[in-house]
């Protein structure tokens, strides 16, 4: 090869190298460039979310929770005293009156001793005519009536103590009632810690429950309640007659019972209800969503978007439902807070609302 054509080669490959390292300097440095004007900027994107505009609305304040049914009255029924049992006069899951005769014991030696006190008392009596007598006539000193009349008096007060015991040996019905499954039988021996049976009036039913200290202003004797027990759709009220005199220490609750009419005997004692207790009607209340509220140690918040950036901000709750959160304090009508997004968002970050809502969908209140 002539070095002509040599030399006119090497210099074609000197050019393109040295192109290929210019154009490889111009490309990193605008590399840098943008890198740094990204460094320079240091703020994320917004985060997209969904929000909700708060309006006053009116709103019926009410409390949810939960209680037991009680009988109107209920009784176990147990003997007063030890004894076999000679005869059972109640069928099982029937209706007795009061005074009605239930369960007997054997009383035949009180019976026996019942009528040797009768027979003295028949002997002292007689005696007792015939001393008086003799003291109207002054045959007799005062002192000789006066121990007749003590034997007499004393014959009485023992025949008074049988026949009370005799009375322990018969139970009967303090009050109109259902009587529940027998529990013994004919010839058993019982004691007082033996039941028997239990005797429930359920014309009427009570409702008992307890609801937070906070709301103990707002309930009163005579207040309305609504009600439903397991197994059935149909709600009911009661009317609150008494009031715990003092709040649970370890509940901070206050306990309270209503009662209702039971017409047919249909709600049986021992139901479990779910209870609503209205509080008050609030003609401006301010709600939120129920996902816009944030959990915090001391209590709770949410965020609140403006001027493109979402704001931290701590409320009061009062009542709550599965879907829906009264704000007591913290907020204000035209308060747009923040539904979506919450775990991603901070404190001043700046957000794009996507979507304002200003309905909450009808919720099932939680129970």
């Amino acid at each position: 090869m002539k070095p002509v054509v040599k030399r006119s080669l090497l210099a074609g490959v000197v050019l393109v190298v040295f192109g290929l390292l210019i154009w490889n300097r111009v490309h990193q440095g605008n590399n840098s460039s943008a890198g740094a004007e990204a460094q320079r900027q240091g703020e994320p994107s917004a985060v997209p979310v969904e929000g909700y505009l708060v309006e006053p609305e009116p709103f019926r304040e009410t409390i949810f929770t939960t209680g037991n049914v009680l009988a109107d009255e209920e009784i176990y029924i147990r003997p007063e005293t030890s004894g076999r049992i000679t005869g059972i006069y109640f069928e099982e899951d029937s209706e007795v009156k009061a005074g009605d005769l239930l369960v007997k014991l054997n009383d035949a030696e009180l019976q026996q001793e019942h009528r040797r006190i009768s027979y003295q008392i028949n002997l002292a009596r007689i005696r007792e005519q015939r001393q008086k007598e003799l003291l109207a006539r002054n045959a007799i000193a005062q002192d000789d009536y006066d121990m007749v009349l003590n034997e007499l008096n004393t014959l009485k007060a023992q025949s008074d103590r049988v026949q009370a015991q005799i009375d322990k040996m018969e139970i009967r019905a303090p009050f109109d009632g259902v009587i529940g499954l027998q529990e013994v039988s004919t010839g058993s021996f019982v004691t007082p810690d033996v039941l028997i049976s239990n005797l429930q009036k359920i014309d009427y039913i009570k409702i008992d429950f307890s609801i937070p200290e906070r709301y103990r202003p707002s309930v009163r004797r005579d207040q309305t309640i609504r009600f439903q027990v397991e197994g059935s759709q149909e709600m009911l009220e009661g009317r609150i007659y008494a009031l715990q005199p003092r709040v649970d220490r370890d509940t901070r609750t206050l306990r309270m019972r209503a009662i209702a009419p039971n017409p047919g005997a249909l709600i049986l004692p021992g139901a479990f209800a779910r209870v609503e207790v209205d509080l008050s009607q609030i003609d401006e209340a301010l709600l939120i969503p129920s996902e816009a509220l944030v959990p915090e140690m001391t209590g709770y918040s949410v965020f609140v978007y403006r001027d493109g950036r979402a704001h931290a901000q701590e409320v009061q709750i009062g009542t709550r439902t599965d879907r829906r959160v009264q704000i007591r304090e913290g907020l204000a009508p035209q308060d747009t807070v923040i539904t979506t997004g919450l775990l991603q968002i901070r404190d001043g970050m700046p957000v794009r609302l996507a979507n304002i809502r200003t309905e909450i969908r009808d919720e099932v209140t939680e129970l």
